[in-house]
């Protein structure tokens, strides 16, 4: 079968168009030699024909400029063009055009045509070709036909229907947001050209959505010269088609049902599922769900310090779904000690692992002889063997050295694959192995029949990507090379954090992951695909620069940007900035304030040697200049205990640079400094010089940087899923952000109580949000709803309250149970521009005064200024119940929806 490429592209001097696809013939993904290059025909034609294997009836192929050194100067956007071929052919013509990133990109995800636009992909009719006829394939990309709809084709021919909307051609739905059409076009009935236009409407084509465009054309290549002409690559354009959803957003754990074992499971997302469904809402996003075993007790319970970006963690196993065990006794043991726990307020996370992982080894002891044979579980460890294994390993390992870190298991401080495989293969170890293969099977099993089970329903799940991995962790003992493991991520000061935030979470080596196209996160994104059409990234600044604080620290203040353009002496002096060059990066305290921080133990501390003086200055300094060596000192044996302990932590912060890491001679300004001691001693010119480079380095000078690192990481890892990609980009973040969130087509998350920037009232206004993005009331990490509106004095709330002075009331006579105010408050963000308005569970309840039945704190899942956060946080009453006993909360979400056309 030979195939003919036709594109109109115009290329700059010395470029050449190529083709590479899922075939060998052009060239198996090959961007080399392997791929296909075009000829320039003139009038900015490029064709090329190749010969294909005629058993090959379905692949995909993209095309791509080469300039002349044979590097890679632009490729189509990810949305490739796609062959599928259903009957015997000779000779196929193919008219492409470029795909660029259309206006509408989020449309063409799994959300869209897995879930909320979702079709059945169809079987068409062969097309004869007669005489006088030729033969034509329209194909097109068409993700905004909703489920109740038909795309169809009409034109300027008899076949086409002559501009009659009720002659017109539907369309076969190909899959993934594709639509095609074969017919037979009468050379004799035409003249010159073929014209012709796609519309959406339903069956009997009343309520039309015509293209914006203007009429297609198309001419025809000479008489019978190929068995099919094929147009490609044609995109359904429509300028302002922007529909709404609505969500709910609560942690897995969280959920409540009637037959559960003390934490929300997958049996229980499933009857959550059934309630959303009946409030018509159709997105349900979780926090992450990774495994995060590590000591089986409440630090495991921070769902964001994952060992695993792949594992599930098995506390999440619905057990009520596994067979129940062979000896009834058992079971029955089980069951009282599941509803001592169901009954508790809060999760007890230690008791709650333990009680699942024992049912889980003696269900493993009972059932998995006959499953391990089956072809789903072979099939399963076959396709995930990359991270399976090593899974394997750790788990083993870590079980075998409770609380040790991988480097310092004996003979496996560092990961080897032939090494592990061949000691997992040992008598003693492979039940231990193969029970966590299996239990991660039936979490994968469980999870997947769920995700079917919402997109049936209409509901997308939405997962969350944390920022960062467990440095104890399986991805850092298998892909050391992938992180900086001498860094921790964290945050700058603000004004919630004075100190800053560290997560504690090694850096990504970013310039390593490159060098193998991203492997690592597109394999994460590949298998998050698997049960999410949606993901929430979280901290996506990490993805432009990421805040680094070496491992010696512990403070946030001690800091700096990865990557950025840190200062030369020089370029420092040129801001009319003049220190000594020695005390530039060493900890500083003026004689004159060394008794307000270390009170009566000044003299006894300097004695010991902790505090020492700086040669020919008025300035002391430590001995020591990292905070957790001060950690690890017994109190009893420094003057003053742990009071000079944290002083002379805090002196490790009064510092004027910090050096940076991967460039010699390049130093970073301490951030906040200005509210430091050291500040105050700096004298009148130096102190007005730093207000300039500080204010130059964090706020101008790496903002391009930051903007092509953002897009040269994340467009690559973008093309890579088809899932809904949305940021977590809420707080003051450079200008550089919302320019490549606004490039990418990558949702936002707005929040009406905290804007990106200033405002004169301290509030965002819901209806300046823009269309793709995210609207929220609250996030896990800050006060709910109701929390909030407490915390506000009287002053504050009757200020917001004038800010909805034009909101409707919007009240039923039919729901007396309604909370004014935050039924207000919610009908208000309803109303947003935001494609998706996804609110806490919590802040859904709060509409409702007989759902008030936790206190306002309670509700509060997650505080970021306490290190020790017991993640337990559980909704107060069963789904169940919310379901059976609150129907008329249900319908007054619903009517909310329908009145804010979000139904």
């Amino acid at each position: 079968m030979d195939i003919t490429f036709s594109i109109k592209y115009r290329a700059e001097w010395g470029q050449k168009l190529c083709i590479t696809g899922s075939i060998v013939e052009l060239g198996n993904w090959d961007e080399g030699e392997q791929a296909l290059q075009l000829t320039a025909n003139g009038d900015d034609r490029w064709e090329g024909t190749v010969s294909i294997d005629g058993r090959r009836k379905d692949f995909v192929y993209y095309y791509f400029v080469k300039n002349e050194r044979g590097e890679v100067d632009r490729r189509e956007w990810k949305r490739m063009h796609h062959m599928l071929i259903t009957e015997p052919v000779k000779t196929l013509f193919m008219d492409d055009r470029w795909i660029d990133r259309p206006a509408n990109a989020p449309f063409y995800s799994s959300s869209f045509y897995d879930v909320l636009f979702k079709h059945e992909r169809e079987h068409y009719p062969e097309v004869k070709r007669t005489k006088g006829g030729e033969k034509m394939r329209f194909q097109i990309y068409a993700p905004t036909v909703p489920q109740n709809m038909r795309l169809y084709l009409s034109g300027n021919t008899p076949k086409l229907g002559e501009w009659d909307p009720q002659k017109a051609l539907e369309m076969n739905y190909l899959g993934k947001g594709e639509w095609t059409f074969t017919t037979e076009i009468d050379r004799l009935s035409m003249n010159k050209e073929i014209k012709f236009k796609f519309f959406i409407s339903d069956e009997n084509k009343k309520n039309i959505r015509w293209e914006t465009c203007e009429n297609r054309t198309f001419k025809l290549k000479p008489t019978g010269k190929y068995d099919v002409t094929s147009l490609i690559g044609l995109h359904f354009e429509e300028n302002n088609y922007s529909p709404h959803f609505s969500g709910v957003v609560i942690p897995l754990f969280s959920l409540r049902s009637e037959n559960d074992f003390g934490i929300g499971d997958f049996g229980s997302l499933r009857k959550a599922i059934d309630w959303a469904s009946e409030a018509k809402l159709h997105v349900f996003q979780m926090l992450p769900i990774n495994d995060t075993t590590f000591t089986r007790d409440i630090q495991d319970s921070y769902p964001y310090n994952n060992i695993s970006v792949n594992a599930i963690n098995p506390i999440y196993v619905d057990i009520q779904a596994l067979p129940p065990l062979k000896h009834p006794e058992q079971q029955e043991k089980f069951e009282q000690r599941a509803k001592g726990l169901r009954n508790l307020d809060r999760i007890d996370y230690r008791e709650v692992y333990k009680l699942k992982e024992e049912y889980l080894k003696l269900h493993f002891k009972d059932q998995s002889a006959s499953v391990i044979k089956k072809r789903p579980y072979i099939n399963f460890c076959m396709e995930n063997a990359e991270w399976l294994i090593p899974y394997q390993a750790y788990c083993v390992l870590r079980d075998t050295h409770q609380g040790t870190p991988p480097s310092e298991w004996p003979l496996f401080t560092e990961y080897d694959q032939n090494t592990v495989t061949k000691w997992l293969e040992l008598e003693e170890n492979k039940d231990a192995a193969l029970f966590y293969s299996y239990t991660q099977f039936l979490l994968f099993t469980q999870l997947r029949a769920v995700s079917e089970y919402a997109a049936e329903k209409s509901i997308l799940l939405k997962g969350d990507i944390p920022i960062g991995v467990s440095p104890k962790g399986m991805d850092v003992w298998v892909h050391p090379e992938l992180f900086n493991e001498n860094q921790q991520a964290g945050a700058p000061p603000d004004d919630f954090s004075a100190e800053g935030q560290n997560w504690g979470f090694p850096t990504y080596n970013w310039e390593e992951g490159e060098r193998n196209n991203f492997k690592w996160w597109k394999e994460r994104f590949r298998f998050m695909s698997n049960y999410f059409q949606a993901f929430r990234v979280d901290h996506i600044l990490g993805f432009f620069r990421i805040w680094e604080i070496p491992t010696i620290h512990r403070s946030g203040l001690l800091g700096h940007f990865n990557p950025a353009l840190p200062y030369s002496i020089e370029e420092i002096e040129q801001y009319g900035f003049h220190f000594r060059e020695d005390m530039l990066t060493i900890p500083l305290i003026h004689r004159e304030d060394l008794t307000s921080l270390f009170g009566e133990y000044v003299k006894a501390l300097i004695w010991e040697g902790f505090v020492i003086p700086v040669p020919e200055s008025s300035f002391y300094t430590l001995n020591q200049f990292g905070q957790k060596y001060y950690e690890e000192i017994d109190p009893a044996h420094i003057p003053g205990g742990e009071k000079s302990i944290n002083a002379l932590k805090q002196l490790c912060t009064e510092v004027l640079f910090l050096p940076d890491p991967y460039k010699y001679k390049k130093l970073h300004p301490r951030v906040a400094l200005e509210k430091s001691l050291l500040f105050n001693r700096l004298g009148a010119e130096n102190r007005q010089a730093w207000r300039k480079l500080d204010l130059d380095f964090f706020f101008n000078r790496n903002n391009e940087l930051w903007k092509q690192t953002a897009l040269k990481r994340l467009i690559p890892m973008h093309r890579s899923t088809d899932m809904l990609v949305c940021a977590e980009d809420l707080g003051m973040i450079p200008p550089s952000v919302p320019e490549v969130l606004k490039e990418l087509q990558v949702f936002s998350l707005e929040l009406e109580r905290m804007p990106k920037t200033f405002t004169l009232s301290g509030y965002n206004d819901p209806e300046t949000f823009p269309y793709y993005s995210v609207c929220t009331t609250s996030t896990h990490d800050m006060a709910p709803l109701r929390l909030w509106w407490e915390e506000l004095d009287k002053k504050e709330q009757d200020a917001y309250m004038r800010r909805l002075a034009d909101v409707s009331e919007d009240l039923s006579e039919d729901y007396p149970h309604a909370d004014k105010t935050f039924h207000r408050i919610i009908y208000h963000n309803l109303q947003s521009p935001s494609m998706l308005v996804i609110l806490p569970l919590s802040d859904w309840m709060s509409i409702d005064r007989r759902l008030h039945i936790q206190s306002p704190a309670e509700e509060q899942i997650n505080h970021p200024e306490n290190p020790h956060q017991a993640w337990d946080y559980r909704m107060p009453i069963s789904i169940e119940k919310l379901i059976s006993e609150y129907s008329d909360f249900t319908k007054e979400i619903v009517r909310l929806l329908e009145r804010t056309n979000r139904d």
